[in-house]
């Protein structure tokens, strides 16, 4: 019984030490596969040029978001307003830089609360199966019966307009996609070597699932963490153009799409063009990066591309 114990505690022990040679190992190789797509740096590039200009967002604007010039309403780009104006005098490049930062922290806001919800309803349901794994999955269902975007409309109207309850009524609807993914992953883990070792000398479901289940479902996760902060995004500027989400005068991107799309048909295009590109560039960069994530995690794709 002490020789079938020590063995098994060798067999969990080698593993955590093998599963750390080749998390480093594999780190290494991923670094070179990823920087040779360039799409993929194309995209991750995007991502941390609107994070710089976010975090220096009062060095890089010339104008406060909300400081108004009366005597400059809707005046087109030129070299004192590179994006113009609005119909308050407010400096278009200031609020689309400053928006930057309100649409960055709504998505990891609203990533978060899908990751850290999703996740452990995902590997309980699928580690404890029975009716507890049917509960959680069946619930999971109800939620993906409804469009995504129609989804959050309904939680934001519930909970009122307002920045925080446009990250819950985001964040809420992300929690079926992490929750699926993870039960998926789970369900294929639990059964490999390293966790009936584990499990055979006694250790905790808990630890199981922190220490040896989750890691190894880590790659799909980054990938799922990526392409839905490009979906939180949009989503939450969705809810701030329907009048759901931020408010003016706040700057935000969809907001400000919002106050201006009415100034379309008499030629002020400025107003809505550059916070539009400012989403359409910021998605893009997760997108890109996600599926190149993804091309370098999944070793059938990447043997597919050779």
């Amino acid at each position: 019984m002490k020789a079938s114990t020590s063995s098994s505690a060798a067999i969990a022990a080698a593993s955590d030490t093998s599963m750390l040679q080749e998390f480093w190992h594999g780190l290494r190789q991923w670094s070179k596969l990823f920087l040779r797509n360039k799409l993929a740096a194309l995209g991750l590039f995007l991502i941390v040029l609107w994070t710089l200009l976010a975090i220096a967002a009062p060095l890089v604007a010339p104008y406060a978001p909300d400081a108004t010039q009366l005597d400059a309403k809707l005046q087109g780009p030129s070299g004192e307003h590179w994006f113009g104006t609005d119909q308050f005098g407010r400096d278009i490049f200031s609020r689309v830089v400053y928006a930057a930062r309100i649409s960055i922290w709504t998505g990891l806001i609203a990533v978060g609360i899908s990751f850290f919800i999703g996740v452990p309803l995902g590997g309980i349901a699928a580690y404890y199966g029975g009716w507890i794994g049917n509960v959680i999955m069946r619930v999971m269902d109800i939620f993906l019966a409804f469009p995504s975007l129609i989804l959050a409309m309904a939680i934001a109207a519930a909970m009122g307009p307002g920045l925080v309850s446009a990250m819950m009524a985001v964040g809420i609807v992300g929690i079926p996609e992490f929750a699926r993914l993870m039960y998926s992953q789970t369900i294929y883990l639990k059964e490999r070597e390293f966790v009936e070792a584990s499990r055979s000398i006694g250790v905790k479901d808990g630890t199981i699932l922190v220490r040896h289940i989750f890691p190894n479902a880590l790659a799909p996760l980054l990938v799922r963490i990526t392409l839905g902060m490009g979906f939180a995004i949009l989503t939450a500027a969705s809810l701030s153009f329907l009048g759901l989400g931020v408010r003016p005068p706040l700057a935000e991107w969809g907001a400000m799409i919002s106050e201006g799309r009415e100034y379309i048909i008499t030629g002020e295009w400025w107003l809505v063009t550059f916070p539009g590109l400012a989403i359409a560039t910021t998605i893009l960069g997760f997108n890109l990066l996600g599926d190149g994530l993804r091309d370098v995690l999944d070793p059938r794709l990447r043997t597919s591309r050779k």
